[in-house]
C-alpha cells in the first residue's frame, strides 16, 4: 500500500526526533506526540537515525500492534459484558474492513482509539471495584489521549455525558465514601495533567509545548470547519452503507443489525448490566458528534464503530443463543460463520486488492501507484547521471508524499519558487507552478508528468547536457 501523504508528514516529523532534534508540537496544523514517542523507540532500534532510515513496514508495526491490543482491551469489559458478547465484538474489531484498513495505516487514529478503550475499561473498573489504581490509571489514560488527538475533549465530554445518562437510567453504583471518591478524582485529575504536559513539553525540554497544547483548542475548533474537508452530515452513513465499485459495505450493515440487537439487549438487562448501556449511549453521542462537525475523514469513524463493535457482538450472542435454543449449535455457528465470510471477503478487497483504489471508500486522498513510479524514475536518473552531486529541486507547496518518495536523494531541497543556486539537475514541479517553472528552466529540458494524488499532479523535468539518461 502507498504511503499516505499524513504518514509522510508524520514520518518528517519523526525523522527530525531521529537526527537528535526535540519534539516541538505544532498546535495549527499538526496532532499531539503520542505517535511519535511511541514509533521512536521501535524506530532506533532497528537502526534508523533519520527520514531515509525508515521503512513504512517498520511505521506502521504501530497501527497493526494497536489493533491487536484494542481486542485485548476488551478484556476490561470483562465485568459487564459476557465472554460471549466480547468474543463477537472481536470478530468486528479483527476483520471489519476500517479496523483492518486502518491498522494498516500510521496514523494517530487506531492508537487514538485503542487509548480511548483502555481510557472507559479503566473507569469502569473503577466504578466497580473503588480501587484508587485505576483512578489514577484512568487518568494517565485521559493524558494520553489529550497528547494524541484535540479530538480527545470530544470523547472526554462524550463519555462523561454517557455515564450520567447510564446512571440516570441504570442502577450503577460507584464503590466507595465520597471523601475517597472526591480524593480519586483529584489524583485522577493531576496524574492527566502530568502526562499530558510531559508529552506535550518532550518531557521538559520544550516548556512552551504546555501552552501551545492549550492553544491548540482554538486552532481544533476552526480546523473542525473543515479546512478543505467539509463534508455533509450523513458522510459516514455513505461512507459505511452505499455500495461503492469495489466492494458491498458488509462491515457497516452487519454492525447496524447486530448493533441493533444489541442495543435491545442491553436496554433489556440494563438493571443486571448496565455496561452496555453506556457503551451503547458512547457509541450514539461520539458519533452524533463526529457527524456534527463538518470536517471528516473515513478513519474519524473508527471512535464510534469500536464501541458499535461491542454492542454488536452483544447482539450476535444474543441472536446465537436463541438460535441455538431454537435449531441447535450448528445454526449459531453458521450466523457467526456467514458474518466472519462477508467482513473478511470486504477486508480482503478494500484493505489488500484495492488499498489505493478511487472506489474504495476508506481511501481518502490516497497516493497513488505514479508516486512510486516517480520514485524508481528519479533513482535512476541519479544513479546515471555524471555528477554525484546532482541536485534535485521540487517546486510547489502542494508536493506531498514526495518527502517520503525522495528520502533516499542525497541533494534533494524543496523550494516554494525555482532557485538560481544550486543549479538543479532535476526538478518536480507541482502542476499549479508548471508554466513558471518552465518559462525559468528554458528549452532544452523534457518534461514527463506523473500523479502524487487522486487529481494532483507533478511535472518532472531533465535534461540530457546534465548528463542524465
Amino acid at each position: 500500500m502507498p504511503v499516505h501523504t499524513d504518514e509522510a508528514v508524520n514520518a518528517s516529523i519523526l525523522g527530525s526526533m531521529l537526527e537528535g532534534g526535540t519534539y516541538r508540537y505544532d498546535p495549527v496544523d499538526r496532532h499531539g506526540p503520542t505517535l511519535y514517542y511511541a514509533t521512536y523507540p521501535i524506530a532506533r532500534a532497528l537502526g534508523a537515525g533519520s527520514m531515509s532510515g525508515l521503512e513504512a513496514p517498520w511505521l506502521r508495526l504501530v497501527p497493526a500492534v494497536c489493533g491487536a491490543a484494542l481486542i485485548a482491551s476488551l478484556l476490561l469489559f470483562r465485568s459487564g459484558v459476557t465472554d460471549a458478547g466480547l468474543r463477537g465484538a472481536a470478530l468486528w474489531l479483527g476483520l471489519g474492513a476500517p479496523f483492518v484498513y486502518y491498522g494498516r495505516y500510521w496514523i494517530h487514529e487506531t492508537l487514538f482509539v485503542l487509548i480511548t478503550f483502555l481510557m472507559l475499561g479503566s473507569a469502569w473498573r473503577y466504578l466497580g471495584t473503588g480501587r484508587r489504581a485505576w483512578a489514577v490509571a484512568t487518568g494517565a489514560l485521559a493524558g494520553l489521549l489529550l497528547a494524541t488527538k484535540e479530538t480527545a475533549v470530544l470523547s472526554l465530554f462524550c463519555s462523561v455525558l454517557a455515564l450520567a445518562l447510564t446512571r440516570a437510567l441504570c442502577p450503577v453504583r460507584i464503590e466507595g465514601d465520597r471523601r475517597s471518591i472526591s480524593v480519586d478524582l483529584a489524583l485522577g485529575l493531576c496524574t492527566a495533567v502530568l502526562a499530558a504536559a510531559a508529552l506535550f513539553t518532550s518531557f521538559g525540554q520544550n516548556p512552551h509545548g504546555a501552552l501551545d497544547a492549550l492553544r491548540s483548542m482554538g486552532e481544533a475548533t476552526a480546523r473542525a470547519g473543515g479546512q478543505g474537508h467539509e463534508k455533509p452530515a450523513l458522510a459516514y452513513v455513505r461512507w459505511l452503507f452505499i455500495p461503492g465499485l469495489r466492494s458491498i459495505p458488509w462491515c457497516g450493515w452487519t454492525l447496524s443489525l447486530f448493533g441493533a440487537a444489541g442495543a435491545a439487549a442491553a436496554w433489556r438487562s440494563r438493571r443486571d448490566a448496565p455496561l452496555p448501556v453506556f457503551l451503547m449511549l458512547y457509541a450514539f453521542f461520539i458519533g452524533m458528534a463526529y457527524s456534527a462537525i463538518p470536517y471528516k475523514t473515513p478513519w474519524l469513524e473508527l471512535n464510534a464503530l469500536a464501541p458499535t463493535a461491542v454492542v454488536a457482538g452483544i447482539g450476535l450472542c444474543d441472536l446465537c443463543g436463541r438460535a441455538q435454543r431454537r435449531a441447535g449449535w450448528a445454526a449459531a455457528a453458521a450466523i457467526v460463520a456467514f458474518c466472519a465470510v462477508l467482513l473478511g471477503s470486504e477486508s480482503r478487497l478494500l484493505c489488500f486488492s484495492y488499498p489505493a483504489d478511487p472506489g474504495n471508500p476508506l481511501a481518502y486522498s490516497p497516493t497513488v501507484p505514479d508516486a512510486e513510479r516517480l520514485e524508481l524514475r528519479v533513482e535512476a536518473l541519479l544513479a546515471g547521471a555524471h555528477n554525484p552531486g546532482a541536485v534535485v529541486a521540487v517546486v510547489g507547496p502542494d508536493i506531498w508524499p514526495l518527502p517520503w518518495y525522495l528520502r533516499h536523494c542525497p541533494n534533494v531541497g524543496y523550494w516554494a519558487e525555482l532557485p538560481d543556486s544550486p543549479a538543479p539537475a532535476v526538478v518536480i514541479a507541482a502542476s499549479a507552478e508548471s508554466e513558471r517553472v518552465a518559462a525559468r528552466l528554458g528549452t532544452g529540458w523534457r518534461a514527463q508528468i506523473f500523479g502524487i494524488r487522486p487529481e494532483v499532479l507533478v511535472v518532472l523535468y531533465t535534461r540530457s547536457e546534465a548528463g542524465l539518461p
